[in-house]
């Protein structure tokens, strides 16, 4: 995200994690509304101080272009897909950037969480839409119930060490191409034959996202490890 330190920031649908930067937060679920934790990241709604104000009608609730950047982060899977296309309208309209991020389908061909509605990626700087119910989702349930079930016990959790290959997100400017596709095999044919470009998450990306210190040392560890046996096995071809 490139935003400007005397920029205005949005945030939509900040849940329990909202971003530092923000300025101001929206959403269409305040404290004191039932809803399945799951929608806010899997705890309770969090302003961290910052103004929350509601979207009402599926509208910002806000003037013309009254941000400088909005954030939009894991937002665009829990909305239902007819109405997509006007939420990226109302994000440009009070908007002149906007970041939106999301889960690739990788994520919940991994754990289906049932209050993501779409399965979404880039593709060509196009953000790709399918909704759920026209997949083979179900297909992998057992397989979707024992991911999930390592991952509550920090047995398994692949965003955590993947980021980049479950996750997505775009800056904007202007417009947000979206295309919903109907088809599942139009969907993965355009998704697999996208280029991925991947790679290792920065240091600072692991401080910021609460990466454990055992795990760094852990980690760095290994890379020696590795660096060692590599010399070793170079020194032994050239013997």
């Amino acid at each position: 995200m490139n935003i400007k330190n005397d920029e205005l920031v949005l945030e939509i649908g900040p849940g329990a994690y909202p971003f530092w930067r923000s300025d101001c937060l929206v959403d269409i679920y305040d404290e004191n509304s039932q809803v399945d934790l799951t929608q806010f990241g899997g705890a309770e709604l969090r302003t961290k101080g910052k103004p929350l104000f509601l979207i009402e009608n599926n509208t910002l609730p806000f003037k013309d272009n009254s941000f400088d950047y909005i954030i939009c982060s894991h937002v665009f899977e829990h909305v239902p897909i007819n109405d997509l296309k006007f939420l990226a309208s109302e994000i440009m309209r009070v908007g002149k950037k906007a970041y939106i991020e999301f889960p690739k389908p990788l994520y919940d061909y991994l754990y289906n969480f049932k209050v993501h509605l779409n399965l979404m990626d880039i593709v060509n700087g196009e953000i790709l839409c399918l909704d759920k119910s026209q997949t083979d989702l179900s297909a992998v349930k057992r397989f979707q119930e024992l991911s999930y079930g390592l991952r509550k016990k920090n047995l398994f959790s692949i965003d955590e060490h993947f980021a980049p290959v479950v996750a997505i997100g775009k800056e904007f400017v202007g417009d947000i191409p979206l295309k919903i596709l109907e088809s599942e095999d139009e969907f993965f044919e355009l998704v697999i034959n996208n280029k991925y470009y991947v790679s290792e998450p920065s240091f600072t990306w692991k401080v910021f996202n609460k990466m454990r210190p055992a795990r760094i040392v852990k980690n760095l560890i290994g890379e020696i490890k590795r660096d060692r046996l590599y010399s070793c096995l170079t020194k032994n071809n050239e013997n």
